[in-house]
C-alpha cells in the first residue's frame, strides 16, 4: 500500500502539522507502512495476547494491619485542645 503524495498532504494537514514539501517524505512514509504490512504478514497465532511487553508481577504490597484499632475517645484523648461533647472545641471564628 503506497501512498500519494496527495494523500500525504490529505494527512497532513488533517492529522498533524508535516511539512509535505520534503520530497523524502513520501519515501520515509511509504517504507514505514510497507513495514507494517510485512508485520501483518506474521503468523501470530500461537502468541498470547499480552497488556504489556514487560514481565512483571504485582508490585503492590499486600494491606497488613501494622497499628491496632483506635477508639475515637482514644484519638481524642491525644489532643491538646479541650473536648466538648466528644468532639474537639475550637475558639469561635463567627464574630
Amino acid at each position: 500500500m503506497d501512498l500519494t503524495q496527495e494523500q500525504i498532504k490529505k494527512l497532513s494537514k488533517n492529522l498533524s502539522k508535516i511539512e509535505t514539501t520534503e520530497p523524502k517524505l513520501v519515501d520515509d512514509l511509504n517504507w514505514i507502512l510497507k513495514y507494517v504490512e510485512l508485520l501483518n504478514e506474521v503468523d501470530t497465532t500461537w502468541v498470547p495476547q499480552t497488556v504489556s511487553v514487560v514481565e512483571s508481577e504485582n508490585i503492590l504490597r499486600d494491606d497488613e494491619e501494622k497499628v491496632k484499632s483506635v477508639t475515637p475517645q482514644e484519638l481524642l484523648a491525644c489532643s491538646k485542645q479541650k473536648v466538648v461533647a466528644n468532639q474537639i472545641a475550637i475558639s469561635n471564628i463567627m464574630k
